[in-house]
């Protein structure tokens, strides 16, 4: 199984300036239902995500919604100093009529924001209520509505397996002596993260599935009073679901005494009520009549996420592990200064014949994970 950071963070304080007034609030954060607290209860407090390794995306899930002032983000910079920087998530946002389009993650909702890794390349530990972590910090301008969170969890760059792990792998201990890549190693840790991160694609590309959280942002369908099914597999959470009313995005509660539900084994979000549509929904659009036309095509949009938890998948975790291990062994062994010296004696030509067997053995397994696709 693959021992590969989970997806709680190491540690998470609230504070009340920049440096001071630390509180501990982690293990109030590792459970998806326990006691809310509150973040932000004034402009001058921030939350502080630590974590022994990099992530890329953040998880909250709220109690009760807040209503903040604009957030500023920032990093460490791995010098005790800090560096401001714009998270992705309110890029995705595309609609024009959308009141959140081109809004990033604002503590109003559950929702994601994303840390895009271009924006953090300086990025490094530093000592922050003495844990020595990769942060990232936000505190807000203004804070009208506190907001109460039930849990937060990260995505970590490498998921399906550990930068140790491949090190393991190459046997590479006896060489240079350490436990891990370092700083100093060909490649450095850094980059087999980034190893890791491109062979995660692949394997998510090549068996249609995925293992890691993934954030989808407006995604459109149909509307159907049977429901309808999500594009990703292995759904996890609806954090928005809105209708086209004519002239607005009416957003929908969750659940099923409410508007609809998600069943994540099929994929489908089902209505769990029949709420009227507007007369609009049916329009004309030549040369033909039809039912949803003109500007009501497409008129359900949802966010959500998806991917399965890699810890938790005793079936097909194993596999992932393996394959992910063996991509990225292949691209260490074609870069590294000590590619000739991995354990077994063996020289260049058998290092080929190596990169081969595995590349095939990766093939293989991947292939009988694939997912079938129906259309």
């Amino acid at each position: 199984m693959p021992s590969s950071a989970g997806l709680e963070f190491d540690t998470i304080f609230k504070a009340t300036s920049a440096n001071s007034g630390f509180t501990n609030i982690t293990q109030e954060m590792q459970s998806p239902l326990g006691t809310a607290t509150t973040i932000f209860d004034t402009a001058s407090h921030y939350l502080y995500l630590g974590d022994a390794n990099r992530f890329d995306l953040a998880v909250f899930d709220l109690a009760t919604s807040g209503s903040l002032g604009a957030l500023t983000w920032e990093f460490s910079d791995g010098s005790n100093g800090w560096t401001a920087f714009t998270p992705s998530s309110g890029r995705l946002s595309r609609d024009v009529n959308d009141p959140l389009a081109g809004v990033g993650y604002a503590f109003s909702r559950d929702g994601v924001e994303m840390f895009p890794s271009n924006q953090l390349s300086s990025w490094g530990t530093q000592a922050v209520n003495s844990q020595t972590k990769y942060w990232i910090r936000v505190t807000p301008a203004t804070v009208d509505t506190v907001p109460q969170v039930y849990r937060m969890q990260k995505r970590p760059y490498a998921t399906y397996c550990s930068t140790q792990d491949v090190f393991n792998f190459l046997q590479l201990g006896n060489i240079t002596g350490t436990a891990d890549f370092t700083t100093t190693t060909t490649p450095t840790k850094d980059t087999v993260e980034q190893y890791i991160q491109s062979a995660e694609s692949r394997v998510d590309y090549l068996t249609r599935k995925s293992w890691r959280p993934n954030y989808v942002a407006e995604e459109y369908h149909d509307f159907n009073l049977n429901g309808f099914k999500l594009d990703r597999p292995d759904p996890t959470r609806i954090l928005r679901l809105s209708i086209w009313d004519g002239s607005d995005w009416e957003t929908k509660t969750a659940g099923r005494k409410n508007e609809y539900f998600l069943l994540p084994e099929l994929g489908m979000v089902q209505f769990s009520r029949y709420f009227l549509l507007p007369a609009r929904f049916m329009s004309y659009n030549a040369p033909v009549w039809r039912f949803g036309g003109g500007e009501f095509m497409m008129p359900v949009k949802v966010d959500y996420l998806s991917g399965r938890d890699i810890h938790a998948d005793a079936r097909e975790a194993g596999i992932v592990f393996d394959s992910t291990r063996k991509l990225v062994a292949i691209e260490v062994l074609r870069s590294a200064d000590f590619g000739n010296l991995v354990v077994s004696g063996t020289d260049r030509m058998q290092i080929a014949q190596k990169i081969d067997s595995w590349s095939m053995e990766v093939e293989l397994l991947l292939d009988s994970m694939r997912a079938f696709e129906t259309f």
